[in-house]
């Protein structure tokens, strides 16, 4: 008897707490519910010495509903009005269509508030990013989030009000890097850039019909994800640099998982330094696999007898009676600043590291050059399954296509954000003069935006 959702009857005995635990999560109709109403008379008119409560739960056996359902619509009848439960909206997932580029747009429409005199608040940027390039779709709450996730924080001033405050972690990052990279173009003896990413591309991007379209019976989402790690500068990609592997997390998660520091510090050993000119800068970001400590100062979590080990090939005197504590206070006083192994790999191959400040990924013009390669791989016409090598070939074609020239427009368009940038910071720090903050203030869970 089981018509409705197909659950199997159980005994009387077991089922009261299987029947009560479950949870029905489909919506009940006004027509089912009219008929869950009527197996139940009918079960109460058959038998009308059994309890109320067996009643119930074989009503609720039979239907495949809880008792708690079952509740309701009597209720409902009692009160003469049985109908359907409202339909859920669903939210759009507005978050997950912001990409990096749409991030720095939006970044850099805060930071114009403060080049054009104006307070910067969430309800006046919602009214920006609405507009193209960025066109948002989201709410005010989203875009709350979106520039939590940014860095930028809510201070209040003196009048009371909230504004948009950058994080001054990142304004120093950013202003020590444009300053650094513009000291070296300035240079009488300028280093060549290098811009070193990585990027991934997937299986299915590369099963296109003749018109360009998608197979309709492949998911672009689906397949296997492959990983692509390269570098170039003004003459264009660096030869010999390209890698290509097929990521060991399928198509899930950040393909940043996929790669870990032995494969990127062998990459950057052998296949970058040997290859680009002499005395190079190499700019790249901040990724884990790219900022390995070198002889990382032990932590609060180290054990005592790798406290004193590290004090001892440091020729630090040291007292190994001292508590783990004291230890610690020793090692924090001769800390010197972190250095990272590829960091010092490329000095002692006669280059020098340049950081990207975080959440600046626009500041890299390798960033253009995988969305001209992506588009590429994407226009390849086939009509069957690709294995690695096939991937491997594609996208190996579509980076040949890239040119020297193409570079060159990238970077140029780079240093157009640079030169931007330089003139939001000094606006921004024009603004602040002239307003008082309560640095001890930290409003950034506040909704008291004006």
């Amino acid at each position: 008897m089981n018509f409705l959702f197909g659950r199997a009857c159980h005994q009387t005995s077991t089922m009261a707490q299987s029947i009560n635990d479950a949870r029905c999560t489909r919506r009940i109709t006004s027509q089912v519910r009219k008929i869950v109403l009527n197996i139940y008379k009918y079960l109460r008119y058959q038998d009308v010495q059994q309890s109320e409560t067996d009643i119930e739960l074989r009503t609720a056996s039979v239907t495949g509903i809880s008792v708690r359902s079952l509740h309701r619509i009597k209720q409902q009848h009692r009160v003469g009005v049985i109908k359907s439960p409202p339909s859920r909206t669903r939210i759009s997932p507005v978050m997950g269509t912001v990409d990096d580029f749409d991030k720095d747009c939006i970044r850099r429409e805060v930071l114009a508030f403060y080049e054009r005199g104006e307070i910067p608040t969430v309800n006046a940027l919602l009214k920006r990013v609405k507009k193209p390039p960025v066109r948002f779709s989201g709410a005010y709450s989203s875009l709350h989030k979106i520039v939590k996730q940014l860095g930028f924080r809510f201070k209040k001033v003196q009048s009371g009000r909230c504004i948009l405050m950058e994080r001054n972690d990142l304004v120093v990052a950013r202003n020590k890097y444009l300053r650094l990279i513009a000291e070296n173009r300035k240079s009488s003896s300028p280093r060549p850039e290098i811009y070193l990413d990585e990027t991934w591309v997937n299986q299915n991007e590369c099963w296109t019909m003749a018109d360009g379209s998608v197979d309709p019976k492949l998911k672009t989402g689906k397949g296997a994800r492959y990983i692509i790690l390269h570098a170039g500068g003004e003459d264009g990609f660096v030869p010999g640099a390209f890698l290509f592997f097929r990521s060991s997390n399928g198509n899930k998660g950040d393909y940043h998982d996929s790669i870990n520091h032995t494969c990127f510090q062998s990459w950057f050993q052998t296949q970058l330094l040997p290859n680009i000119p002499a005395h190079s800068l190499i700019v790249m970001d901040n990724a884990s696999y790219h900022s390995q400590i070198l002889n990382k100062a032990p932590a609060s979590n180290s054990k005592k007898c790798e406290i004193i080990q590290w004090l001892t090939e440091h020729n630090i005197a040291h007292d190994p009676s001292h508590t783990k504590f004291e230890l610690l206070s020793l090692v924090k006083s001769h800390k010197n600043k972190q250095v990272y192994e590829v960091d010092q790999i490329a000095c002692d191959a006669g280059h020098e590291v340049l950081r990207l400040p975080l959440y600046h990924c626009q500041l890299n013009p390798i960033e253009l050059i995988w969305a001209k390669v992506k588009t590429e791989v994407k226009k390849y016409d086939s009509n069957t399954n690709q294995t690695l090598k096939g991937v491997e070939e594609i996208t190996k074609s579509a980076i040949d296509r890239v040119t020297s020239q193409d570079w060159k427009k990238c970077i140029c368009h780079t240093r157009l954000v640079e030169d931007e940038y330089r003139r939001k910071d000094i606006a921004l720090e024009h603004l602040t003069d002239n307003l008082v903050i309560n640095t001890d203030d930290d409003s950034s869970e506040s909704d008291n935006d004006e």
